[in-house]
């Protein structure tokens, strides 16, 4: 008879995706900046690991957006373009309310209280126009809904692009071009909307957040 093990079993990474975690966190946290160049020689210094899983996780990275690759000319880290701002948190928008519309109704009591509780902090920092803290919670929030979502396939979808997606939304955001007032519309209706059950709301209150209703 098999022997349970008193530890779970360790979860084991290739180098490549080693390297794709350590590469994206860089470029989210700063460390690498947008439209830096990429040295093979610099990285594999930096990283401890050889050539070829440093260039499949480049690939990887680049065909999800975080990096932008020019045969024999570039590797950098993608500079996003401020001019399509509202075009890439418009295409956000639109995949995370799918999202929302999909989740609210099959969350759990606990579920609930917990994105309530979540939504509750976002909208606090949101009240103090912090924005580097609406930031980091809001992903933190959005993540949580993809979390519980129960379409496979969508979840599949949306984080097969949404790192390219966020990272241009954060890197082209000021003060300026940021609407807190559709914020500040947008998560208490969310909260409520989760609360209630009520999956429409939830989603239009997502598309509020992201300002859907904008015109190009």
């Amino acid at each position: 008879m098999p022997v349970p093990s008193a530890n779970p079993p360790v979860e084991r990474r290739s180098l490549r995706e080693v390297a794709v975690e350590r590469i994206r966190t860089a470029i989210f946290d700063g460390t690498l900046e947008p439209g830096e160049h990429l040295n093979d020689g610099e990285l594999q210094s930096w990283l401890g690991i050889s050539r070829t899983p440093i260039r499949e996780a480049l690939n990887d990275l680049a065909r999800v957006g975080l990096i932008e690759m020019a045969a024999q000319r570039y590797t950098r880290v993608a500079l996003p373009d401020p001019a399509q701002r509202t075009e890439v948190m418009q295409t956000l928008g639109a995949m995370l309310g799918g999202v929302v519309r999909v989740t609210v109704p099959g969350l759990g009591a606990t579920q609930k209280k917990a994105l309530v509780r979540a939504i509750n902090q976002v909208i606090v920092v949101v009240e103090q126009r912090d924005m580097a803290e609406h930031g980091r919670l809001s992903w933190e929030l959005f993540d949580a809904f993809i979390a519980a979502c129960p379409n496979a396939t969508l979840v599949a979808a949306t984080k097969d692009i949404i790192d390219g997606l966020t990272y241009r939304s954060s890197a082209t955001r000021t003060e300026e071009n940021t609407d807190w007032a559709a914020k500040e519309q947008g998560y208490p209706a969310l909260r409520d909307a989760v609360e209630a059950g009520d999956a429409i709301a939830a989603e239009l209150a997502v598309e509020n957040i992201f300002r859907l209703s904008t015109q190009l």
